[in-house]
Order: structure tokens, then C-alpha cells, then sequence
């Protein structure tokens, strides 16, 4: 036994090292069904791997790539929105989108426009962009550079105008595109209520940070989504506090709340 050992070591202080990089993983993840997922298939990976060197077994690394690559597939399939928003993470730019105190300023008047569209029954989609950048759905509508004001945005989701069944796209407390088309949500939601744009607004937030705020055109009613949930039927006070939270959230307190949520 000790010879095998002696003459497996490198093999050893390589699973160690994996086995280490597992548990670094698993703590940083804060989701509790991706960490149980990835503890499931790494302790399967690592009594496989153990077994067929000390048995010196034919037949297992074979069987051990074979499992790798379904479950790995698997893991893709049951993921794709975790995955989705983290390979979209990759060269973005670190941006955040509140600003000295302004983010309180920017929500009163986002809230008073929310306020006039329902009031109006002008249905109404903001995508606010955070750290992925949402260049490709914005060049699906009309890029402007404009400040925010509520004349602009009622002009803009007023029924007979072009752009009003797109979503517009804030970024830093401006209006940088309108008439965008986001990706729609493809979850099995039971609520009749929920419609195209609310699907929209959700399937944005599935595959990157973004937050998105929804008014519908039936009811005039308020909503968030945010990480591929939806928020229904928000007062405007609810809306203003939840708004307000969602962004002075960072990546970590994210993480936290998902895992409450999950819990």
C-alpha cells in the first residue's frame, strides 16, 4: 500500500489541488443547488479517479470521460441562465450604475414616469444596464443619447408611435436606445397576466445583471424582474424601495439573497 502511494504521488498531489480548487469553488458559489451539483459530480470525478490508479483499472477512465461529458451537458442544460450571465460577464466592464447619491434622484423621477404610464395605460419596458454591457439588444432598436425626462419616454411608448413595443435602455441615469428587443423568457409562468413584454423583461435579466421594470398596458400595474424573476404587481412605494435595493446590491449581496431565495 505505502508503495503505491510513493509511486502515485503525483497523481495524488494533482487530486489534491483539484480537490482543492472544488472547495474554493463551492464557497465562493453561494447557490445552493449549483454547489450541490458540483460536489455531486466532483466526489463521483475524485472515487473514480482513486480507484482506477490504485487498482490500476482499464476500463474506468473511459467510463470516467463518458460521465464527465454527460453531466457536463447536463450541468449546461439546468444552468444555461447561470452560465448565460456568466460568460456574458467575461470582458465586460466594471460599471456600477449608482453614482455619488444620484441613484435616489434617478428613482423619484423613473417612479413618477412608471406613475403617468399606467395612469395612461402606455404599457412600458426599461432594461437598466449594469456590469454586462447590452450592446447586441441595443442595436436591435434606435441608439440615442439622451437625458432621461418623462416628456421623452410618454413620447416614446405612446401607442402610435414606432417605438413603443420595443424597451428602452438606460445606462448611468440615460436613455441610450429605444425600440430594443430582448430575448423572451422561455419559463413555464401560470399567470395569464403575464405577456410578451413581461417575458421580455425577464428573458434580459436571465442572461445578464440588468434590472427590468415593466408596466402593462391592460392594468397600468408596476413590476420588477430581476435574475429571471418577476416581481408582479408593485405599489409605487414598494417599487421605489425594491428599485432602490436592487441597486446599491453588489455581486456578493446578489449572490446572498439568491441563496436565501433557493434555501
Amino acid at each position: 500500500m505505502e508503495t503505491e502511494i510513493i509511486n502515485n504521488w503525483p497523481i495524488l498531489a494533482e487530486l489534491a489541488l483539484i480537490i482543492l480548487a472544488i472547495f474554493w469553488v463551492v464557497r465562493r458559489n453561494k447557490s445552493k443547488k449549483w454547489s450541490r451539483f458540483l460536489l455531486i459530480l466532483s466526489v463521483l470525478l475524485i472515487i473514480i479517479t482513486v480507484t482506477s490508479v490504485f487498482f490500476n483499472l482499464k476500463l474506468i477512465p473511459w467510463f470516467v470521460m463518458a460521465v464527465t461529458f454527460f453531466l457536463t451537458m447536463s450541468m449546461i442544460v439546468v444552468f444555461q441562465p447561470e452560465l448565460r450571465r456568466v460568460l456574458a460577464q467575461l470582458g465586460s466592464r466594471a460599471f456600477s450604475f449608482i453614482s455619488e447619491g444620484k441613484d435616489k434622484e434617478f428613482i423619484d423621477h423613473l417612479s413618477d414616469t412608471v406613475r403617468q404610464l399606467g395612469a395612461k395605460r402606455y404599457g412600458g419596458l426599461f432594461v437598466i444596464e449594469r456590469k454586462i454591457e447590452l450592446k447586441p439588444h441595443l442595436e436591435t432598436g434606435v441608439q440615442i443619447d439622451a437625458q432621461f425626462s418623462s416628456e421623452l419616454i410618454l413620447t416614446i411608448f405612446h401607442p402610435k408611435t414606432e417605438l413603443h413595443d420595443g424597451g428602452i435602455i438606460l445606462r448611468a441615469g440615460r436613455i441610450v436606445g429605444a425600440g430594443c428587443l430582448f430575448p423572451v423568457s422561455q419559463k413555464e409562468i401560470s399567470d395569464r397576466r403575464i405577456g410578451l413584454r413581461h417575458r421580455a423583461g425577464i428573458g434580459i435579466t436571465e442572461e445578464s445583471d440588468s434590472i427590468s421594470i415593466i408596466v402593462s398596458e391592460e392594468s397600468g400595474s408596476i413590476s420588477i424582474a430581476h435574475r429571471g424573476r418577476l416581481e408582479h404587481d408593485l405599489d409605487l412605494a414598494t417599487f421605489q424601495k425594491r428599485l432602490l435595493t436592487l441597486l446599491e446590491l453588489n455581486d456578493e449581496d446578489e449572490d446572498e439573497k439568491e441563496a436565501e431565495i433557493n434555501s
